[in-house]
């Protein structure tokens, strides 16, 4: 399908959604994988090859944490040299998904939803930026404060209208509500007077800043003043028999996958959670991301996701059961066209999206000139 003005024949006036995965950071954020193309093993794979040995376990959280997760604290106003153009691809996104919102009828909220597997902060910095730009939108991360923004998935249910000064009318306003379905780098534990605890956000996270120092530790402690480069699983190995010769290793990988543990992210590993307090708003999210797969002429648009999340994957199963849902993917390959057909066969069918000057159509671009290309006259 490669006609904008189909594509948006489907969509308009329809209840849109964004399925949003690591594809859309990985300009900047790398992810862990190993072997040779058509052949390769993603972290996920690996924490299920090494499931039963803890030491491995704890190694390949360290490399998760060293490639990916300790770049994702990003903010508006100290954006990487090298992270700018997956930042000005997140602002693009942001921008067509206000102008879809705009072009909705007026019995339609002018509401989009964000549901992404991503824990970086890009889609915040670029909601920040964005916002100075467009006073009158509204972006809502699912938290509410001053000083000390409480995270909850009560902060959701809102429509916001805008009244004019001397309030003679009554418009809705584009809103764009932002569910991290895994957690987030800027959520924190915070404990009341009371001994209640609830997730706060900020840019300013201690524990990660520890576990950054931690891990710079532990590769000093082997001789390693870079990261480290996995070409394969022998590599692998030979960095864990080291570990396990070395006692000094062995209690530096301990202390930092403790606190790693207490990051109010999911790990891709198959024990998901040591939060409660996470694990409950974890699992809320799940639930507002399957009511809207359930609601009247709904449409999924998914860029960056591998559709291997066991929770998600089960839940966009069970969609089948709304008619009106439509489903519609950008893949990274052609591969991708064929795992996603065989894990969704015989429970809903999805719609392939590739721009009409694409050969291939798992760049973040694709994403952005396809939302640009529906309103172009």
């Amino acid at each position: 399908m490669n006609d904008s003005q189909k594509f948006l024949d489907k969509i308009e006036g329809k209840n849109i959604d964004f399925l949003i995965g690591s594809g859309a950071s990985s300009g900047y954020i790398s992810t862990l994988s190993i072997g040779k193309e058509g052949n390769k093993q993603s972290i996920e794979d690996l924490l299920t090859v090494y499931n039963s040995k803890k030491s491995a376990q704890a190694f390949l959280k360290f490399l998760f944490f060293d490639l990916s997760v300790k770049n994702g604290l990003v903010s508006a106003s100290h954006i990487p040299e090298e992270a700018m153009d997956t930042f000005n691809s997140y602002k693009e996104l942001i921008e067509n998904m206000l102008t879809l919102s705009r072009h909705n009828g007026f019995e339609r909220p002018k509401r989009t939803n964000i549901f992404t597997t991503n824990y970086d902060t890009f889609f915040e910095a670029a909601f920040d930026d964005i916002s100075l730009e467009h006073p009158l939108a509204v972006f809502n991360d699912g938290s509410r404060g001053f000083f000390t923004r409480e995270v909850s998935y009560e902060n959701y249910y809102f429509n916001v209208t805008h009244s004019g000064s001397i309030d003679t009318f009554r418009r809705e306003i584009p809103s764009i509500n932002l569910y991290k379905l895994h957690g987030s780098l800027s959520w924190s534990k915070k404990v009341l007077k009371d001994d209640q605890i609830i997730i706060t956000s900020s840019l300013k996270n201690e524990l990660l800043n520890k576990i950054s120092k931690e891990s710079k530790e532990f590769l000093g402690i082997l001789n390693q003043e870079n990261r480290i480069e996995i070409n394969d699983k022998s590599v692998i190995d030979q960095y864990l028999s080291n570990v396990e010769k070395n006692e000094e290793l062995k209690c530096a990988l301990e202390k930092f996958e403790k606190d790693y543990s207490e990051l109010l992210i999911v790990s891709p590993t198959k024990r998901k959670f040591q939060e409660t307090v996470f694990q409950k708003q974890y699992y809320q999210l799940l639930r507002e991301f399957e009511n809207e797969l359930q609601k009247d002429n709904t449409v999924l648009i998914c860029f960056g996701f591998s559709f291997k999340d066991e929770h998600i994957l089960d839940l966009l199963k069970r969609s089948i059961s709304n008619p009106s849902l439509q489903i519609f993917v950008i893949p990274y390959s052609k591969k991708d066209v064929d795992y996603i057909n065989l894990v969704l066969k015989g429970y809903t069918d999805v719609t392939f999206l590739k721009s009409p000057d694409a050969n291939e159509p798992g760049d973040f671009s694709v994403l952005n000139k396809f939302l640009e290309g529906v309103y172009e006259q």
